[in-house]
């Protein structure tokens, strides 16, 4: 079974799903990730906060959480909302611009061909940061065409997702994360320059009143391939579907 995880940033797989990723590695599952906006300024706890160096030591910190975790790692290198104009509160509640979700969507179907995963997850993009809106439209846009056996399943995305707790489809899955928790802290504290100590206790705070990584599935097929892939027990998400023709290859 192949999973591709979607992150707007270099840091939001590690963020909202830290303890999903331990789960899913101890299954043997092969995890890849694609990072669309690696391009940035914001870096709050590096002297390159500000600058478009900013980029460089995150690219660094994502790397790092790659060779701890064993995700391969795809980076689109876009620019994200601090280099397209948007500041603190204008990113929030956006509309993503058309020409940012094409971008992104192009980047997207080249991971889908190269992995051509059985599972997607996706950022719900809960409260609109305008980074995680084109993420979930580029997925929701190319994932169909380019791997229509691929179940799209959601994450709650951190720390966006904090203090939200409704129902986004009608498939959750919660993850049972307590067993990893060491695991999930040392993949947030790969990246010095986000505040790791600002983000751990807002993790752990959801996943306690969650029960622990809630994520939505979008089909009751998609849930049950995800459930009993977390139970080390592989099915496929949807076995009437046919299987994407296309060739795996170096992207």
């Amino acid at each position: 079974m192949n999973v591709l995880l979607l992150s707007p940033h270099p840091d939001d797989i590690a963020w909202s799903i830290g303890g999903t990723v331990a789960r899913l590695a101890g299954t043997g599952t092969a995890l890849s990730a694609l990072t669309l906006f690696g391009r940035t300024t914001y870096a709050p706890a590096s002297p390159a906060h500000g600058t478009t160096a900013a980029g460089g030591v995150r690219a660094l910190e994502d790397a790092a959480w790659s060779s701890l975790t064993g995700v391969r790692l795809y980076r689109a290198d876009l620019p994200d909302a601090s280099l397209r104009g948007y500041d603190d509160d204008t990113e929030m509640g956006a509309r993503a611009e058309p020409a940012i979700v094409a971008q992104a969507a192009e980047r997207l179907a080249g991971a889908l061909r190269a992995t051509r995963p059985d599972l997607l997850l996706v950022p719900l993009a809960i409260r609109g940061h305008v980074d995680h809106v084109a993420a979930r439209a580029a997925a929701e846009a190319v994932a169909p065409v380019e791997a229509p056996g691929c179940a799209l399943v959601y994450y709650e995305d951190l720390p966006y997702a904090a203090g939200v707790h409704v129902s986004h489809t009608d498939h959750p899955v919660v993850v049972g994360v307590a067993a990893h928790h060491a695991e999930r802290e040392a993949g947030v504290r790969c990246y010095p320059s986000q505040e790791p100590h600002l983000i751990l206790p807002v993790i752990s705070a959801h996943s306690a009143t969650a029960g622990g990584e809630r994520l939505w599935a979008a089909t009751g097929s998609g849930a049950h391939c995800f459930s009993q892939l977390l139970a080390g027990v592989p099915a496929m998400p949807n076995t009437d579907a046919p299987l994407p023709r296309m060739e795996t290859h170096a992207w």
